[in-house]
């Protein structure tokens, strides 16, 4: 990742767009991918909203793997200063069924004598349910198949953010998580 993003930061590159997940089909990432050059290069859309755009509008692609984008970014301070700012953020699918809460399949049982992978623990809503651009406030719980306990009302971490998007389940997050970020997720 530091390789990566050192490309933007000495400006190499103005973007670095990866897979996260353990495979892609390229059928199904292709029509998002060009979707994404053509409004970062046609378009002039800033970078971050491209992506949303186009894989946080095409499921398929998302459900395939999740997006990290390091990028740079132009902030206007005051006195119209302008500064170059490199970012490193993850777009994902969230999807319960398939062992992803919030989008990250590194999630782990919380139990410390365990620690299972997510693919072995099952995810179920808790709670009250929120629709629209409130469900990020549903909880979740989850049983681990590997030590058999049962953790109920887990919140969103407050890193997670909801994704511009028309769609449900599209999550962001930061790159790379950080070692608190990671015990939050076990």
């Amino acid at each position: 990742y530091s390789k990566l993003r050192s490309f933007i930061i000495s400006d190499i590159f103005d973007f670095v767009l990866t897979f996260a997940g353990v495979y892609t089909m390229d059928t199904i990432i292709a029509p998002a991918l060009t979707r994404f050059i053509e409004n970062v290069y046609i378009y002039d859309m800033k970078i971050w909203d491209a992506l949303e755009q186009s894989f946080g509008e095409d499921l398929h692609a998302l459900k395939q793997a999740p997006v990290m984008l390091a990028f740079a970014d132009i902030r206007v301070g005051p006195n119209n200063t302008r500064e170059r700012v490199v970012d490193s953020r993850v777009l994902a699918y969230s999807n319960l069924l398939d062992g992803r809460p919030w989008g990250l399949d590194i999630f782990r049982c919380l139990n410390a004598k365990c620690g299972a992978p997510s693919y072995n623990i099952i995810f179920h809503r808790s709670g009250k349910q929120y629709y629209g651009n409130h469900w990020l406030k549903s909880k979740i719980r989850y049983t681990c198949l590997q030590c058999r306990i049962t953790e109920k009302a887990i919140s969103t971490p407050t890193w997670i953010f909801p994704a511009r998007s028309q769609n449900f389940g599209r999550v962001w997050y930061r790159w790379p998580l950080t070692a608190e970020q990671l015990r939050d997720i076990g």
